[in-house]
């Protein structure tokens, strides 16, 4: 699962019904990520969706070392609890983990191979 130098990626998007519960998400997620090796790596309050994402009104990637960490954090026991917030907050989200391109394929597309 794990390529070298690949790190994983959480994808999600949503439209958030409840900004007040999502706010209390965002004040426990944010420090929990930290500890599990993770960060916010980029957010949009006002994305272009298209193929049924088209009335999210936030988006959001965060980045983990690796592929085992970031699928590991997700279904650790402390994150499925916080999870709660974040569905109750939103509607219509969706949540993918995927791998980055591995330090080779880096390299190779750097040298224009």
């Amino acid at each position: 699962m794990d390529k070298k130098g690949a790190k994983g990626y959480w994808i999600s998007t949503a439209k958030v019904i409840n900004q007040e519960l999502f706010n209390e998400y965002v004040e426990k997620v944010g420090p929990w990520l930290k500890e599990n090796g993770g960060e916010v790596f980029a957010k949009d309050s006002d994305p272009i969706g298209k193929e049924k994402t088209e009335d999210s009104n936030l988006a959001v990637i965060c980045e983990f070392p690796s592929m085992r960490i970031a699928v590991e954090a997700y279904e650790s026991s402390e994150y499925q609890e916080l999870s709660k917030l974040r569905t109750a907050a939103t509607v219509n989200s969706t949540f993918t983990i995927m791998e980055g391109m591995d330090e080779a394929t880096k390299l190779r597309r750097a040298m224009g191979m």
